[in-house]
């Protein structure tokens, strides 16, 4: 089954081939840490500056960034949609000129066991699933996602790192719970082509960062086997690594696609960097990066995700990490780093 014929993403591809001038103009991307994790709310302030970064990336030819539609955000109260945040990131984006690539999940507080609750206390939904009886709520919100942005988003994703430290055994030890992530990947697939049939759909993030190669790999397999392998369009994968990324760990996963003859199942980079203030090294291993992904032989990849613009939400001011860019919250502004400067004189052409 080829998950892309006639897909309007195949409309975004072209477009955004003819700006690049590249057959896989999305490997560009970049994550954004959006303003409400800041602590700047969601007025004026917020928006204002989410334009700010949004406009880095861009200006260093970015193509695609994250969005988030958090169940937990949007439906905070049972019955309840509030879709303000997440307009304005598909409205800010899409303002300038960006694709989008939307996480999905974090159950509400409201739908979790309330013995989860009482261990863990709120906001643990990025761990748990809901309860079972909540099923036509969390059906309903899916299929009321994919309605509203329709055409307006490139892929979703559902989860994240539920093989690490995403789903719902302590200790990130979640490799071998493809058993349990897989029916609520069904249902979330089932509901999302509701809403939109055009969707396209992926697996959470794999978290493939770790000393075993196959863990992602490994992860897949057991999808297949257990009777998910249709409930998926796209595979995203975390190959962090000190150096470049785990390439191993992607040409592993794509073998285990070829297996089982999903051959035009498409994969993300959907994180990859590095925590370090030598803006030298950074600017070095991402160079290195995308000339190797811009190589025919990963042409399966279609999409790859810098993991952040300016540093992670809660970076004390000196303390440079990830990020390709430094911000004053302050002032609202956002400061080039060396690494910026070099992912914007990369070629993408």
């Amino acid at each position: 089954r080829d998950s892309m014929t006639n897909s309007p993403l195949l409309v975004l591809f072209f477009l955004a081939s003819c700006a690049v001038g590249f057959d896989r103009p999305l490997l560009f991307g970049c994550g954004i840490p959006w303003s409400n994790t800041l602590g700047l709310g969601t007025g004026g302030r917020s928006e204002y500056f989410d334009t700010v970064q949004l406009k880095a990336i861009k200006g260093m030819g970015g193509t695609i960034i994250g969005a988030s539609f958090a169940w937990h955000d949007i439906e905070f109260h049972k019955g309840t949609y509030n879709w303000t945040y997440a307009d304005h990131q598909v409205a800010a984006a899409r303002a300038q000129g960006l694709t989008i690539f939307a996480y999905t999940g974090l159950t509400p507080d409201w739908a979790l066991d309330p013995a989860i609750l009482k261990k863990y206390g709120p906001g643990i939904g990025y761990r748990f699933p809901p309860e079972k009886k909540w099923i036509p709520n969390f059906n309903a919100f899916f299929k009321a996602v994919a309605e509203r942005y329709k055409g307006k988003v490139a892929v979703y994703e559902f989860w994240n790192e539920e093989n690490g430290c995403g789903w719902t055994q302590p200790g990130c030890s979640n490799g071998n719970q493809a058993d349990t992530y897989g029916p609520w990947l069904k249902l979330w697939y089932q509901a999302m082509k509701q809403g939109d049939s055009d969707a396209q759909l992926c697996l959470g993030g794999l978290d493939c960062s770790g000393g075993d190669l196959t863990a992602c790999s490994s992860y897949v397999d057991s999808l297949y086997k257990l009777g998910y392998g249709d409930y998926f369009d796209w595979v995203s994968v975390h190959p962090y690594n000190s150096s470049g990324i785990k390439y191993q760990a992607v040409t592993n996963v794509e073998n285990v696609l070829k297996a089982h003859g999903a051959t035009n199942k498409p994969m993300i980079i959907g994180e990859y960097g590095w925590n370090t203030s030598n803006e030298d090294d950074k600017a070095k291993e991402l160079v290195g990066v995308l000339s190797e992904l811009k190589k025919q032989e990963w042409s399966y990849v279609k999409i790859a995700m810098y993991l952040i613009v300016t540093d992670l939400p809660g970076t004390k001011s000196g303390q440079d990490n990830f990020g390709l860019a430094s911000r004053n919250l302050k002032t609202l502004t956002v400061t080039p780093r060396k690494s910026w400067e070099a992912f914007k004189n990369f070629p993408k052409n």
